[in-house]
């Protein structure tokens, strides 16, 4: 799998095209990708993928970087959004917008210049966002009022509903004198576990809540194991995570990983 719109793994939730798993009694039509960032909720500018699997950097500039509140206006559906008009002939098909949707904030502005890897938005559920979980809708068009077209040239991943690519590497914890003033408990870590059965991922989340920290799972349709996400926690609450997880001998497997925040 190539660079996608997330660093790290991603889930599909509902997929480009389909009836039924949105809204609408099964007769309203998908015309983008739900996608949730497991290891980082940063939305990026994305590459294209070639037919040969290589990819290539595209530019373009931001259009729309707003929130709707107007519900006559059908665009309010999308909550916080940015959109990008690509520069003219860089890729053989016809999308020239792209949509990154229910964001919980920009990082953005009307009129700027973004390239592949630019940072553009944080995920959320702002707007009519199906579920109760943070995702980007991800929707492209060849006009800014068309209909949405097949985006995993841009997503890089599949148009299927399930989890694709790899954790990234752990970062080197740095060290920290105990009477600094950045002393290891005012710094935040970022933590990963999985996948993993639903028992070890109970272990884990039971954890979290025995803290009042919050963790988020995602479940392979096609295996069933579950990648459990903590975000923005600190030392104590990682020293617990990390202790349940070599109780129950996930760091052996290295289905722990944490980075700082």
């Amino acid at each position: 799998m190539g660079k996608s719109i997330f660093d790290g793994r991603v889930q599909i939730k509902y997929s480009y095209g389909c009836y039924g798993m949105t809204r609408g009694g099964g007769k309203t039509w998908h015309g983008g990708m739900d996608i949730v960032g497991i290891d980082s909720d940063i939305i990026l500018m994305p590459y294209y993928e070639m037919p040969d699997g290589t990819q290539k950097p595209i530019k373009g500039r931001v259009t729309r970087a707003r929130i709707v509140t107007d519900h006559s206006d059908r665009t309010w559906e999308w909550g916080y959004y940015v959109c990008v008009q690509l520069d003219a002939d860089q890729t053989p098909d016809a999308v020239n917008f792209m949509y990154f949707c229910h964001c919980s904030r920009l990082l953005v502005d009307v009129g700027d210049r973004v390239i592949s890897g630019q940072q553009l938005a944080i995920m959320g559920e702002t707007g009519n966002a199906e579920g109760t979980h943070p995702h980007c809708h991800f929707e492209v068009r060849a006009t800014a009022s068309g209909k949405g077209l097949d985006p995993t040239a841009y997503a890089a991943i599949p148009n299927k509903a399930g989890i694709y690519g790899a954790a990234p590497a752990a970062d080197k914890p740095a060290e920290i004198p105990a009477n600094s003033e950045k002393a290891a408990t005012s710094l935040l870590q970022n933590i990963t576990v999985g996948p993993v059965s639903s028992g070890d991922a109970a272990a884990v989340v039971a954890v979290c809540k025995e803290h009042g920290t919050t963790a988020d799972s995602y479940t392979n349709a096609e295996n069933h194991l579950q990648i459990i996400c903590i975000r923005s926690v600190v030392q104590a609450v990682a020293d617990a995570v990390l202790a349940v997880c070599k109780e129950r001998k996930l760091t052996d497997a290295k289905l722990y990983t944490s980075h700082w925040a």
